[in-house]
Formats: structure tokens, C-alpha cells, sequence
């Protein structure tokens, strides 16, 4: 059922195609009023002046203020519709039927820009419509949601789409997100580290000296020295000892290949180490790396630590629109964050709010911060490349572009980080 705002013309014609409004109504009561037109035409925001031919005072009055209000014969339109200006002198009257349209002087309009509905959802539209014509309505994906001939809305599937609706010389659209119904978080799966070795059928063990692209001092190596898994815990321990040519030996992890996820809650729970220079991280990158390279792969730093900011925990995602030092990220303080446990997730969901993905940042089950794809740029990946299977990176890089200065000194203990456990959960779509 359409909700218009419409009343038909008594007697007269108007002309969509060229916007033409041509008649009048009067009603008199011994032809003792007339009014300078009987009919307006005005953008919202504009003003107009009716004079009234009376042998009396005249008193004027809008059927609808929020349409069109009127003082002293001065009309000012206020919203999109239409509505009749009376003019009373005595016992008789005249009106003026009064047509209000936007700036650009549009005659239909859907008010709402964006809409969001559950799946299975069916609702009328609203629609304003300054003429009672026939309108049709389409759906750029009708798999998503369609709306019928009567102007019912028919929320089909999870998705978004864009509906318009026209009346054969003007249209009018807005945006659609029909949501997902899900079910439970369930764990689908884990790292525990509670055996003597690490599970290589689903980590791959890094050994280089590149520096990791950010100017790291350490080698990262596969040896028991710097990487190992003992007390039910993954141990990657940097050392201060001259490798290959690097000052500085650790380790770095990923499940490239092995162990790859799509949307779900991701957690760790860890233990960083303290020292300046230290530059331990929990992370994330599209499987598709080796193909299309970095950023365009999308990273997802769920954690990083600075040893030379000992309270800090910082979150950050790059991407083609940015990355490096001008990437989107987020810092927070906190005390106790060296040399003690605690869990670093995020959240990361599909389509969750107006069809737009979502990234929340968390602290030991907390909310620190959530990202997500914007309405403008949906689904283009040189902004948001994060709607793709990722893999898991843990490491401890030492020195570089954010680790900076190295204090030797820490290693007159051992510098390490631990990683109790690793865990991912995803729901399922509730049919």
C-alpha cells in the first residue's frame, strides 16, 4: 500500500512531463472574495505572496502546516507535499492548492536514503508522491528483496540492493540491507599448545632476515632457541646473539595455506614481553597474499605491542587506500600489559549494519574499537579487502619503523612471548 501524499485535482489536468499545473478551485459564497491564483508551485524553502480581493478583513489558514505555512497571504513552503491555503472573508472563501517540492523541484520522493530490514520481512514502503499515477518499482537485486505492485515490501534473502520507484517522468531511490539471522558463536578451531612440538600441519615456520619490510633487526629462524611450544604454551624468545649477518634472532608463524578463516571471533591469549625495542604482534592477512602482494591483501593487526610504550595496545588495519604509516589504526593504555596474560580478539562480521562488514578490537573481552566498510565505497576491495579467507600470523619482531630503539639490556633475561592458546569461532546462518 503506497503512503501518498496526494490529492487529486477537481477539474483540472496536470502534466507530469513538463510540470504544468493549470486550474482553480473556488468556493464563494456571494462572489465576495478572490484570490491573485489558485494555484502555487513552490521549492521548500521558498515564499510566495497570495493577495485576496475581500470586502472584509480575510483570515488564512494552511490544511498543513508542515507542508506550507501562511501569514498575511505570504506562503512559505516547508516540506515536500501538497496542501490547500484557505482564505476566509466572512462567510465566504477561496484556496489555493498549494504544490511543494525539493530544490530540485521533484515531485516524488522515498524518505528514507537507507533502510534496513530483518530477512523475511514484509512491509509497506513509504513513498511521497505529489500525483495519484501508477508507480513501478524495481530492485537492482531481486534475490535480496523486491517491492510488488501495491508498493509491499519483500525482504528475500541477506544482502543489500537499491530500490527505485517511478512514476514514468521522475524516480526516486534508496538503499536496502536485508540482515543475516545468526546463530551461536561455535569454536571451529583451536591451538592449544599443549603438546611438546608445534602442530605443523597448521603453522608454517618463517625464516628469513628481511626485516619484514619495516626495517626489523632480528633473523627469524626455526630453531628451538627462538621458537618452541613447552609448558602449554608457544614460546617465541629473542635473542641478542650475531646470525646470518642480523644482531638480534626470533621467530615468526603463520597458517598460509593451512588454516584459513572467514568472518568469526578470533582470540589469543598472550603474554607479551617488556624491553625496549621489543615488537610483538598477533595479526592477520588475506590468503590471497602471494598472488596480489601487500596491501591489496588486506592486514588486520588484531595486536600490537611497543616495548618502548610498556602500556600500550594498539590495533590497526592497512589496505590499498591505506596502509603503512597512514594506515587506520587505534591505541589504547593499559597497566599490566608486559609479562602478563591477556586475551587480544576481534570480531569480525559479515554484512553487519546496513549490509556493511565490521571489525571490532578486543581487550580481554572488551570493545576497544570497531572499523567497517563505508556505504560510498561497499564491496570495492582498494578500500575495504577484508571480505576473504585471512591467515593467522603470531610473532616477535625486534627494532624497526614502529619497534624503534633497542635497549640491550633486556636481554640479560629472557625475552619472550608466550601464547597460551589460540582460538577461532563462527555462527552459522539461521535459515
Amino acid at each position: 500500500m503506497y503512503h501518498f501524499v496526494a490529492n487529486n485535482l477537481h477539474g483540472y489536468i496536470v502534466c507530469l512531463a513538463t510540470c504544468v499545473l493549470v486550474g482553480c478551485r473556488n468556493t464563494a459564497v456571494e462572489d465576495s472574495i478572490r484570490l491573485s491564483t489558485n494555484v502555487l508551485q513552490l521549492a521548500v524553502g521558498e515564499s510566495q505572496m497570495l493577495t485576496a480581493a475581500a470586502t472584509t478583513d480575510v483570515i488564512w489558514q494552511s490544511e498543513d502546516v508542515s507542508v506550507a505555512r501562511v501569514n498575511d497571504g505570504l506562503v512559505t513552503a516547508t516540506g515536500i507535499g501538497k496542501t490547500l491555503i484557505t482564505a476566509t472573508a466572512g462567510k465566504a472563501q477561496a484556496v489555493c492548492q498549494v504544490y511543494a517540492v525539493s530544490a530540485r523541484g521533484i515531485t516524488l520522493a522515498l524518505p528514507k536514503a537507507y533502510m534496513q530490514v530483518d530477512k523475511g520481512t514484509t512491509q509497506p514502503m513509504e513513498v511521497i508522491s505529489m500525483y495519484d499515477v501508477p508507480l513501478t518499482w524495481t530492485s537492482t537485486d531481486s534475490a535480496v528483496a523486491i517491492v510488488d505492485n501495491e508498493g509491499w515490501l519483500h525482504a528475500l534473502h541477506p544482502g543489500h540492493t537499491t530500490i527505485t520507484v517511478s512514476n514514468g517522468a521522475e524516480s526516486a531511490s534508496c538503499y536496502l540491507a536485508v540482515r543475516h539471522k545468526w546463530g551461536e558463536y561455535e569454536l571451529v578451531w583451536a591451538d592449544e599448545f599443549n603438546g611438546s612440538e608445534l602442530e605443523r600441519t597448521s603453522w608454517n615456520v618463517e625464516i628469513n632476515g628481511n626485516g619484514g619490510g619495516n626495517n626489523e633487526l632480528q633473523y627469524y629462524t626455526d630453531r628451538a632457541d627462538n621458537l618452541r611450544v613447552e609448558d602449554g604454551c608457544l614460546i617465541i624468545e629473542a635473542r641478542k646473539e650475531n646470525y646470518a649477518g642480523r644482531r638480534y634472532t626470533s621467530a615468526r608463524i603463520n597458517t598460509m595455506g593451512k588454516r584459513t578463516f572467514l568472518y568469526g571471533k578470533i582470540e589469543a591469549r598472550i603474554l607479551f614481553p617488556s624491553g625496549g625495542g621489543t615488537w610483538p604482534a598477533f595479526w592477520m592477512m588475506g590468503n590471497d597474499y602471494s598472488r596480489v602482494g601487500w596491501p591489496s591483501c588486506g592486514e588486520t593487526d588484531i595486536v600490537e605491542h611497543i616495548g618502548n610504550d610498556p602500556r600500550l595496545v594498539s590495533h590497526a588495519l592497512h589496505y590499498p587506500y591505506k596502509s603503512g604509516g597512514n594506515c587506520w589504526s587505534t591505541r589504547q593504555y593499559h597497566d599490566g600489559v608486559e609479562n602478563e596474560f591477556h586475551t587480544y580478539g576481534i570480531e569480525w562480521m559479515q554484512e553487519e549494519e546496513y549490509g556493511r562488514d565490521m571489525i571490532r578490537f578486543m581487550f580481554d573481552g572488551q570493545v576497544h574499537a570497531t572499523q567497517s566498510e563505508t556505504l560510498e565505497n561497499i564491496d570495492d576491495e582498494y578500500y575495504w579487502p577484508f571480505n576473504k579467507e585471512n591467515f593467522l600470523l603470531l610473532n616477535l619482531a625486534i627494532g624497526g619503523s614502529m619497534g624503534g630503539s633497542v635497549n640491550d639490556a633486556m636481554f640479560d633475561h629472557p625475552v619472550q612471548m608466550k601464547v597460551d592458546w589460540v582460538r577461532v569461532y563462527q555462527r552459522k546462518e539461521i535459515e
